[in-house]
């Protein structure tokens, strides 16, 4: 199952999607659901909900949470029954010890997202060797740098954690797909994909890449490029 596990709506600053417009062209682009992941914030989840149920597609809601270290995606099994982001883990500045660790404890799935992208500042960078409680680290973001995505994916290989992707599409739908995130197994809700981040059943994919195209992240262990859809990955 292909899932973009990074998209931002018009509830994150600077946003402009709409979550229905996502998922009518997430279809197109051959994706089989995306997370949405807006920052610092579950207000989307109502809208979320509503564009799955008309456009019959997987529509997830995790959260972009902003610290002083980076920023995290995070995923919980009924993010519906949360309060906000605030409340769970205090204003910025918060630092992300503290911060990952309530999510970790409240049962989340975490992934360290765009880690050594300084354009999407504050980044993380080698304070993920620091951090506890990671299922994963985002290896290929689509709006990052190849440097960056190659950096994550050697960080991720040296720490023992797959990679996941994710377009990090903000104020265009042609964005989406160009990272992706490969699960083992259909998921239905946000349970399913915290199970299966957990236990590691996920991969960095690529879609639509011509099959001449290089990239030096796609090559390193836990991504793969994706032009079928049909060779299946290697887990590591």
């Amino acid at each position: 199952m292909l899932l973009d596990l990074h998209v931002h709506t018009s509830r994150t600053p600077g946003g402009t999607l709409r979550p229905l417009d996502v998922l009518l062209r997430a279809r197109a682009r051959g994706l089989d659901g995306v997370a949405f992941t807006d920052l610092d914030t579950f207000e989307a989840l109502p809208e979320v909900r509503a564009a799955a149920a008309e456009a019959g597609l997987v529509a997830l809601v995790g959260l972009s949470l902003s610290t002083a270290q980076g920023r995290f995606l995070l995923f919980f099994d009924a993010p519906e029954r949360l309060p906000s982001p605030v409340e769970l883990f205090g204003p910025w500045p918060r630092p992300a010890v503290a911060a990952l660790a309530r999510a970790v404890t409240m049962g989340a799935a975490v992934v360290a997202a765009h880690p050594y992208d300084k354009s999407l500042a504050p980044a993380s960078g080698d304070a993920v060797f620091t951090l506890d409680g990671l299922a994963a680290l985002e290896g290929l973001h689509g709006r990052s740098r190849h440097g960056a995505n190659d950096l994550a994916v050697e960080a991720a290989d040296h720490l023992g954690l797959p990679c996941v992707g994710g377009s990090g599409a903000l104020t265009s739908l042609d964005e989406l797909g160009t990272a992706a995130t490969l699960l083992r197994e259909p998921v239905r809700d946000e349970a399913g994909l915290v199970r299966q981040l957990r236990a590691g059943t996920c991969w960095a994919a690529v879609l639509n890449l011509p099959l001449s195209a290089t990239s030096a992240a796609a090559s390193r262990p836990g991504t793969r490029r994706d032009a079928s859809r049909t060779a299946r990955p290697t887990p590591r």
